[in-house]
């Protein structure tokens, strides 16, 4: 009588195992990212994602060895950026003021009495005497 053969087909192993022990720095990377990544998801509310890819080739044209390379894509979600009102004039340019309309009193226009403003940022740096 013939005993059968046994299978040369394994169970596959744990994947966080492989990590663990074939690229242990991308494991530790991807602990670190994903705190992150919570913490970012926490603070905005909005979502994020990590992305890992394992890229296995055959070393020199062998069949018998490999290497193992990867790459960690983060996706971070990000606060909102509050946009600004603004009013074009009839050259197109901006003003937080409209052009049309009356002003609330006689000196408005008055440049004399106008805050200093950062003209990058729009923050008032010193304000009118009152």
């Amino acid at each position: 009588m013939t005993e059968p053969k046994a299978s040369t087909t394994k169970e596959p192993g744990d994947f966080a195992a492989f990590l663990a022990s074939t690229r242990p720095k991308t494991n530790r990377e991807l602990s670190e990212e994903l705190k992150k990544l919570v913490g970012a998801v926490k603070d905005t509310g909005k979502g994020g994602s990590i992305t890992l890819t394992i890229q296995i080739k055959p070393v020199d044209g062998s069949t018998t060895v490999v290497g193992v390379h990867d790459a960690i894509k983060v996706n971070r979600p990000e606060h909102t950026r509050l946009g600004s009102l603004a009013y074009p004039d009839a050259d197109n340019n901006l003003s937080r003021t409209d052009p049309n309309s009356m002003p609330l009193f006689e000196d408005e226009n008055d440049i004399r009495d106008a805050p200093v403003a950062d003209p990058q940022t729009g923050e008032i740096k010193e304000a009118p005497p009152a």
